[in-house]
C-alpha cells in the first residue's frame, strides 16, 4: 500500500512469492516438530562419559524455558572441556 507522499506500507525485505506458497516456519498447517518425526530419538551413546553427559544434558534444552538455555549451554561446554582436559591426562 503507497500512501501520500509515495511512501510504502510494505517492508523492504518482504520477497513477492506466488499465491498459496508460504514459508515452511510460518505455514499452520505444516506438522509441528514432534510431529513431524514422531517421538524425540534418542542421543546415540559414545562410551565417553563426558560426551554422553554432555548429550544428555543438551537433551533438556526442548523442555527448558528460554532463561536457562545459557546455563544449559555453559554447562555442556564445561563438561566436554573437562573430558578433553581428561582425554589429555592419559
Amino acid at each position: 500500500m503507497t500512501i501520500p507522499g509515495g511512501f510504502s506500507t510494505r517492508p523492504t525485505n518482504v520477497t513477492n512469492r506466488p499465491s498459496g506458497e508460504s514459508h515452511p516456519t510460518n505455514d499452520p498447517s505444516a506438522p509441528a516438530p514432534e510431529e513431524a518425526g514422531g517421538a524425540p530419538q534418542p542421543v546415540p551413546r559414545t562410551g565417553v562419559a563426558a560426551a554422553d553427559s554432555a548429550a544428555d544434558r543438551l537433551g533438556e534444552l526442548a523442555q527448558a524455558p528460554l532463561d536457562e538455555h545459557v546455563e544449559i549451554y555453559e554447562d555442556v561446554h564445561r563438561r566436554l572441556q573437562e573430558g578433553l582436559a581428561d582425554l589429555d591426562e592419559q
